[in-house]
C-alpha cells in the first residue's frame, strides 16, 4: 500500500548528527526538507534511558562551525574542553604534547556526550519544521524525470513515494541509499575491534586527552564532564572478546597496565560496548540528483578521533553549495562538492589508515619511525603548527554563507522552511 506521494526539495536519508545538522541548515535556508530515520529521536526534555555514555570529540573547527550556525550554545554546559593532547607510545619515553595555550586558542576541541548532541538536534529539527519520517527505511531509488529522483520508503504506516530535487545519503557505512544508487565502495576490515567505556581517575584529568600507541593498536582516553574519561581501546577482535568478558576489575587492571599511572588509579564508570573497525570509501561521492555525506562516503578507523569532524565538514561544504544554488541537485553543484571535499577526505583517510595498519606491526620499523616522528613534531615549530591545525580541523569552510542563515528558531513548531530565502551572505 502506498501511504502517500509528495515532492520536496531535499530528501535526507539518515537521522544521525550528519543528516540532522544538514536538515536544519537547509530548512533554515528556505528549502523543503524531508528527513528519513530508522529509529526515533528524543528531545532534550526526554529522559535518557539508553545507557549511552559515548562522547564525541569535536575539533576546534567543528565547534566553530556549530557556533557559526547557532547550535553550539545549547551544548556548552555539557561540554568538556580539551586543553591538551598527550601522544605517547607504550615502552618509549618520547611523547608529544599539544596544548591550547601554545596554539593561542581557548581549547583544542570539546568532548560532548553523544546523547546531548542527539537531543539538541531533535529540538532544532522540531523548531525548523523539518518533516521527519521515523522508523522508516529506503527501499529503492527510481527515476522521476530530469529534475527529480524518487525514493520509495517503507514506514509503520505503509509506503511513501517522495520525489526530491536532491537525495542525500547520510545513512552510515552500510548505506542502503548508496547501494540503491549503484555506487561501489572500497572496504577493508581491520584486524581490530574497539572497546568503548568510561572510567574515573584518582587524579583530575584537567581537560587532557591521551592517545597512546601500543603493539595491539591505539588506546585513547578523552576527558568527559564530571571527571570521567571515555576510553576507546583498540585491539585484535579475539583480544577484545576476551576483555569484554572479563570481570570489571580485571579489565581495568589490564587498562592500567597499558596506560600507566599518570592519572593515578582508574576505576570503571559505565558499561562496555564493542565495535568492529573497518575502512569504507565510496568510489564516487555523487550520482544523478543524489550525493553522499558522512559515513556513507567514508567510514574511518577511530585513531585520532577524526571521523565525525570530517563528516561535519562534509555537511558545511554541501550546505554552503546547495544554499548558494538555484537547483540543489544540479550536476555542477554536486561536482563542486565532490571536488571541494576530495583533498580533505583523502588526507584524513590515508593518515588514519596508515596509523591503523602500521602501528600493530610492533617491534619492527614502525616504532622507530613513530619515535622519530614524535621527536620532529616536538622540536620543529612549523611542523608542529601544521599538525596542530590539522588536528583542530581548521580547514576553510563556507562561513559567510552559513552565518547568513536566518537566526535559529527557538520555539518548537516555528518552521524556518516556510520563510523566503533571504540570499544574505550568498
Amino acid at each position: 500500500m502506498t501511504a502517500r506521494r509528495r515532492n520536496c526539495d531535499v530528501l535526507i536519508v539518515g537521522g544521525g548528527p550528519v543528516g540532522g545538522l544538514l536538515a536544519c541548515l537547509l530548512a533554515r535556508g528556505g528549502l523543503d526538507i524531508a528527513l528519513v530515520e530508522r529509529g526515533t529521536r528524543k528531545a532534550s526534555s526526554a529522559p535518557d534511558g539508553n545507557g549511552d555514555t559515548r562522547g564525541y570529540a569535536l575539533a576546534a573547527g567543528t565547534v566553530r562551525l556549530l557556533d557559526d550556525v547557532g547550535y553550539w550554545q545549547p551544548l556548552v554546559t555539557a561540554a568538556e574542553p580539551i586543553r591538551a593532547v598527550h601522544v605517547s607510545r607504550q615502552g618509549d619515553f618520547g611523547s608529544v604534547v599539544m596544548d591550547s595555550k601554545s596554539q593561542q586558542v581557548p581549547a583544542l576541541g570539546q568532548v560532548v556526550p553523544a546523547v546531548r548532541i542527539d537531543a539538541m538536534l531533535a529540538d532544532a529539527l522540531s523548531a525548523t519544521g523539518v518533516e521527519r519520517l521515523e522508523q522508516t527505511a529506503l527501499e529503492t531509488l527510481e527515476a522521476a524525470g530530469d529534475e527529480r529522483r524518487e525514493a520509495v520508503l517503507a514506514g509503520p504506516d505503509g509506503r511513501h513515494r517522495l520525489a526530491a530535487r536532491l537525495v542525500v545519503a547520510a545513512d552510515g557505512t552500510a548505506s542502503a541509499t548508496r547501494a540503491a544508487a549503484g555506487i561501489e565502495v572500497q572496504r577493508r576490515r581491520y584486524a581490530a575491534d574497539a572497546l568503548v567505556f568510561d572510567v574515573r581517575s584518582a587524579r583530575p584529568h584537567r581537560g587532557r586527552a591521551f592517545e597512546r600507541f601500543t603493539p595491539e593498536g591505539p588506546l585513547a582516553l578523552l576527558p568527559q564532564p564530571g571527571g570521567r574519561l571515555n576510553v576507546v581501546w583498540v585491539a585484535p577482535p579475539e583480544v577484545c572478546e576476551e576483555r569484554a568478558a572479563l570481570a570489571e576489575s580485571e579489565r581495568i587492571a589490564a587498562l592500567q597496565e597499558r596506560f600507566g599511572w599518570r592519572l593515578g588509579r582508574l576505576r570503571a564508570a559505565g558499561p562496555v560496548a564493542r565495535f568492529p573497525l573497518e575502512l569504507v570509501r565510496a568510489r564516487r561521492l555523487y550520482d544523478r540528483r543524489m550525493v553522499l555525506a558522512g559515513n556513507a562516503a567514508h567510514g574511518l578507523h577511530p585513531v585520532a578521533g577524526q571521523g565525525l569532524n570530517l563528516s561535519l565538514r562534509d555537511v558545511a561544504v554541501l550546505a554552503g553549495g546547495v544554499l548558494a544554488a538555484r537547483d540543489p541537485g544540479a550536476p555542477e553543484v554536486l561536482a563542486a562538492y565532490a571536488q571541494a571535499r576530495k583533498g580533505d577526505i583523502d588526507r584524513v583517510a590515508t593518515v588514519t589508515d596508515l596509523l591503523a595498519r602500521g602501528l600493530p606491526l610492533g617491534e619492527r620499523l614502525v616504532p622507530v619511525a613513530l619515535r622519530r616522528g614524535m621527536l620532529l613534531l616536538d622540536r620543529i615549530g612549523p611542523l608542529r603548527q601544521f599538525w596542530a591545525e590539522q588536528a583542530m580541523g581548521l580547514q576553510p569552510l563556507p562561513r559567510r554563507i552559513l552565518r547568513g542563515l536566518p537566526p535559529v528558531p527557538r520555539e518548537t513548531g516555528t518552521p524556518a522552511s516556510t520563510a523566503a530565502r533571504t540570499g544574505e551572505g550568498k
